[in-house]
């Protein structure tokens, strides 16, 4: 999560004076911060969902769990062996610390973590063997699995659905939706917190944007890409499906 260390680290650099933190800067992440950033301080504002997306050469559109997990664990290699075309996984993550392969590992793999990386450069990949790669941002994750046979990577919704070169995967028949995310149907999604250091005055910029978030032309934003404002769930706090 380098948003979250670049904020800790201007704050550090800048060590806001009395009780206001900083007030010009955000940091959102998927999910909550870990231990050790006493200084950060969060705000729920989506419950936000995100999708497995293969090469559409992989002819498979439904996963099950299991086979996501086998998949990932490597025990599953080739799209053939889910009824798929005979091509092998390559499986491309996104950088340690992003909040959606971290959201990936806890909610969809059971807190198991990846395979190791099989080549540092995704064009390296070799085509007639499965392998693993990462890459730094969502944009490029798409680019790259649109661009790689036998491709599969995870990406936000949002972005996702602006890719047509890419397939959606259900998750044990249930599509990425608000709907399946609350009967418990679809478990890839994650709340979404946007942090700062300190308690910024009400006056700056940070304490404005925050603001914006919570109007109604804000959340209006965040429902556009496919996210679900924490006001409008039952507990905003805790934002959590319903």
């Amino acid at each position: 999560m380098s948003g979250l260390d670049t904020l800790a680290a201007a704050g550090g650099k800048t060590k806001p004076t009395g009780s206001q933190g900083l007030g010009d800067r955000l940091a959102f992440s998927d999910g909550p911060k870990s231990d050790g950033r006493p200084q950060l301080l969060p705000r729920p504002v989506a419950l936000s969902l995100f999708a497995l997306v293969v090469n559409k050469d992989a002819g498979v559109q439904d996963l099950s769990l299991k086979q996501i997990r086998n998949i990932y664990a490597g025990k599953i290699t080739n799209w053939n062996q889910v009824k798929g075309n005979n091509v092998p996984i390559h499986l491309v993550s996104r950088n340690p610390g992003s909040g959606t392969g971290t959201t990936l590992e806890r909610q969809v793999l059971d807190n198991k973590p990846l395979l190791a990386v099989t080549a540092n450069d995704c064009t390296a990949l070799d085509e007639t063997k499965p392998g693993r790669c990462e890459v730094s941002d969502t944009e490029t994750l798409l680019s790259t699995v649109a661009s790689t046979p036998g491709a599969l990577g995870h990406s936000e919704v949002g972005a996702a659905t602006a890719h047509d070169d890419v397939q959606q995967i259900r998750i044990d028949g249930y599509p990425a939706t608000l709907e399946g995310a609350d009967e418990g149907a679809y478990p890839y999604w994650q709340t979404e917190y946007a942090y700062t250091y300190g308690e910024p005055p009400a006056n700056s910029l940070a304490a404005g944007f925050l603001r914006y978030l919570a109007n109604e032309v804000g959340k209006d934003i965040i429902r556009s890409h496919g996210d679900r404002p924490c006001a409008e769930l039952a507990k905003p706090l805790l934002c959590r499906p319903s």
